[in-house]
């Protein structure tokens, strides 16, 4: 019963919160399977990078089905879709390459200064 409350009950609720965010504005989840998983598994994690990989792991269905529910809406603009996808595939295999070849400190400086950027600019 401890397992629940102490590991099983926070994954399902990081889970929930990241579908949710995902879901209301399109992004964001995956930042907080990464922060939540972190924290939640800082002492059991063989490798910290495989919190960035479980991320982008949850994060690909949740994008289909928010990406459906907003074409269901018409609110996703396709044809900034279309000059966006190729690009944006390319810098995923590339970043999936440099996962395993930079540090795991390396890594959280770099996601907190996106984190700390993209705040900024969204309230300037």
């Amino acid at each position: 019963m401890k397992l629940f409350f102490t590991y099983i009950l926070p994954i399902l609720l990081i889970g929930v919160g990241a579908g949710f965010i995902n879901g209301l504005l399109g992004a964001g989840g995956g930042i907080l399977i990464v922060f939540g998983l972190g924290r939640l598994l800082k002492k059991r994690l063989r490798d910290p990078r495989s919190v960035y990989a479980s991320a982008i792991a949850v994060m690909l269905p949740l994008s289909l089905l928010s990406v459906t529910r907003y074409l269901a809406n018409g609110s996703l603009d396709t044809p900034v879709l279309g000059w966006l996808i190729l690009p944006a595939i390319a810098g995923g295999a590339l970043g999936g390459l440099l996962l395993r070849r930079l540090s795991p400190a390396t890594l959280s400086r770099l996601f907190a200064g996106v984190v700390l950027v993209s705040g900024i600019l969204l309230v300037v």
